[in-house]
């Protein structure tokens, strides 16, 4: 089998280490607990424009007017506090010990997406990293899987072997569906919505659910 996992908040804790910052950077500079919610209703879970997030720092906290500095500065305090989720790598440790290959499929900038990643040792889980923009195409695009799949020397495997794990809609398990994978669907215990198109293959709570119940049922059809 071959498995690609997105990034932020399927193998490691994004939003958490966002709030968790903010959080800090609110009560450092001064701000109430009015100013940290709206920051990090501004974040939306990191789909906001970055510029938009840096500009509620700037208002809510009195920064200096300075958007690309402020971006910055949000980006170093994820990093800073970023975790893998527990137990998730040893689950990808054994699925590529069971003869499986892994890579991370992600959206964003290239020192970020990698900091996170060497934070929270996730490289040395997987046999592949695509970061959108190392490679200049991301999620929805199909074209990323398939970026993917030759970098795991995977290129002509059936597509019923593949799965696209991710807690986005409209990004990872649209991107599965483009790319004709099978798709694994992160809940965080979210209802499913009918706006990103029909039900995902696989829904769980957790990432470790999604792999748990894949997995299950690719040894109940072998």
């Amino acid at each position: 089998m071959i498995w690609l996992l997105d990034l932020d908040n399927t193998l490691v804790s994004r939003d958490a280490a966002f709030a968790a910052w903010a959080d800090s950077a609110v009560a450092a500079d001064g701000g109430t607990a009015a100013d940290l919610a709206a920051i990090v209703a501004a974040d939306d879970g990191g789909f906001s424009p970055k510029a938009d997030v840096a500009r509620e720092l700037i208002a809510r906290l009195g920064w200096v007017d300075d958007v690309p500095a402020a971006i910055d500065r949000f980006r170093a305090g994820i990093r800073e506090h970023v975790r893998a989720y527990d137990g998730v790598l040893a689950d990808l440790d054994a699925l590529r010990a069971a003869g499986d290959r892994v890579a991370v499929v992600t959206n964003g900038v290239s020192h970020q997406q990698r900091g996170k990643i060497a934070a929270c040792g996730v490289e040395a889980s997987v046999d592949a990293v695509v970061v959108s923009g190392e490679e200049g195409v991301e999620k929805p695009d199909p074209a990323i899987v398939e970026i993917a799949l030759e970098r795991l020397g995977a290129s002509a495997v059936d597509r019923d072997q593949v799965w696209m794990v991710g807690d986005a809609g409209h990004a990872d398990v649209a991107v599965g569906r483009a790319a004709g994978v099978r798709t694994g669907w992160v809940s965080h215990g979210r209802a499913w919505d009918d706006v990103h198109g029909a039900a995902p293959d696989v829904v769980g709570a957790t990432t470790r659910d999604v792999l748990a119940l894949a997995t299950a049922g690719e040894r109940a059809a072998s």
